[in-house]
């Protein structure tokens, strides 16, 4: 097979043809022969699930890249489109999901083939970073991939949650009431939410259409709404033992003793003898579940699984992120711009981060600079890692110690999350 990334030093052009191999865009004629490649080769979706995910507000069937043997779908990957925050700015994203290959046709880098072209379509459509989560790690490093994302999540007996008698507790203003949502009280869901995970990297940034959708999925048997009146002050996605994210007002903490309340009721009901409940490092329900003896996991992988991020242009990637870049900058102090080099798998940039006036220039570097692998970068970049730790991995190198000052300001270790309802449709 001839690999089709040497056919252009361009961007590949597809659909691209070498014997009886096609490498292309998916189109609506192709999504019932996808089916049965990802029944085949993943034993799922269901068909439900599947025909879901066409009724996604951002999907387009050419979101799809395809192998086609013969004119079989003998290899496939999915890339959906999102929109996720980084710090105060929002940056476009592919999600990459169901990336597989007939057992047939492995061993003959389709896959790999694919991955490269999802870059290609990345620079092409706009995204600036692409996110997965998978169980085979090992694959997409060799690719520029990099473990960045915490699972995180507290674990705690139901017993343990706060009480709270028939989801009702006394609080100023009035008595609090849980009840599960309603359709008119959708606005107040996207408030809280972005109140709630405005300032966390990597959660997705949700359009009313996006938020319809996610809801009409019913990834959750039942989402609670605390009140204090009729203004609705938090929610819970909750899933038999599992809250999947709760999002509460913070000049109302008693909402959280409210929700924590009636899911702690609803788990002795349904005899669930413990609740997981997922949230990044910093929200307050950790806090409530750490004080009823609950325990706290802020770690890589569950269940074997990571969450990996990659940057297929890292120039239109420091550009996207500029703003925040400036604003740390300016936060740190100094006087002047705040000036950076960045080498990454041979190609230079230099970030000149100075408020409003900041900037990134191709093809040039300073004394003070640093040298790392793209899959480090990402690392960094997202705030998975500290500079120290960076420094730990192969292919990292600082010209001077003022550089690695220059990147902890740059880029500070911060919780890197997404909620499992995002998660769950990349």
């Amino acid at each position: 097979m001839v690999d089709p990334m040497k056919a252009s030093t361009q961007e590949t052009r597809l659909p691209f043809r070498r014997g009886s191999v096609e490498y292309s865009l998916g189109t609506e004629a192709d999504h019932e022969a996808v089916y049965q490649t990802l029944l085949h080769v993943f034993h799922g979706p269901d068909r439900e699930t599947f025909l879901g995910a066409l009724s996604d507000p951002a999907y387009k069937p050419d979101q799809r890249l395809l192998v086609k043997v013969d004119g079989r779908v003998a290899s496939h990957v999915h890339l959906t489109e999102r929109e996720i925050r980084y710090g105060g700015v929002v940056i476009p994203m592919n999600g990459v999901v169901w990336t597989g290959t007939l057992p047939e046709y492995r061993g003959l880098g389709f896959a790999q083939n694919l991955m490269r072209l999802a870059d290609e379509r990345a620079r092409a459509t706009g995204a600036v970073i692409q996110a997965l989560t998978t169980g085979m790690p090992q694959f997409y490093r060799s690719l520029g991939w990099g473990v960045c994302g915490r699972q995180t999540f507290a674990q705690t007996l139901s017993r343990n949650l706060p009480q709270a008698v028939d989801g009702v507790v006394e609080g100023k203003g009035g008595g609090w009431h849980v009840r599960p949502w309603r359709q008119v009280e959708l606005g107040d869901l996207m408030d809280l939410y972005d109140a709630q995970f405005r300032t966390t990297t990597g959660t997705v940034a949700r359009s009313e259409e996006y938020w319809r959708w996610l809801i009409g999925r019913r990834y959750a048997h039942v989402i609670w709404v605390a009140c204090q009146g009729e203004a609705v002050r938090g929610y819970a996605f909750v899933k038999d033992h599992r809250i999947l994210e709760i999002a509460t007002d913070p000049a109302h903490p008693q909402a959280l003793r409210a929700l924590l309340g009636r899911v702690r009721a609803e788990a002795l009901e349904r005899a669930y003898p413990e609740v997981t409940l997922s949230a990044p490092l910093g929200h307050p329900a950790l806090d409530a579940c750490r004080a009823g003896a609950g325990r706290v996991f802020d770690q890589d992988a569950v269940d074997g699984s990571v969450s990996m991020y990659h940057v297929p242009d890292v120039g239109r990637f420091l550009k996207a992120i500029l703003p925040e870049l400036g604003r740390r900058a300016q936060e740190a102090g100094g006087g002047g711009p705040l000036e950076l080099g960045l080498t990454v798998d041979e190609h230079r940039w230099m970030i000149h981060a100075e408020g409003k006036d900041s900037r990134v220039e191709p093809d040039k570097l300073s004394r003070r600079h640093l040298s790392l692998t793209s899959a480090t970068f990402v690392r960094l970049a997202m705030g998975h890692v500290g500079v120290d730790e960076a420094a730990c991995e192969d292919g990292f190198s600082a010209s001077t110690a003022t550089a690695l000052d220059a990147a902890r300001i740059l880029f500070p270790v911060q919780p890197v999350w997404r909620s499992p309802l995002d998660s769950a449709t990349a």
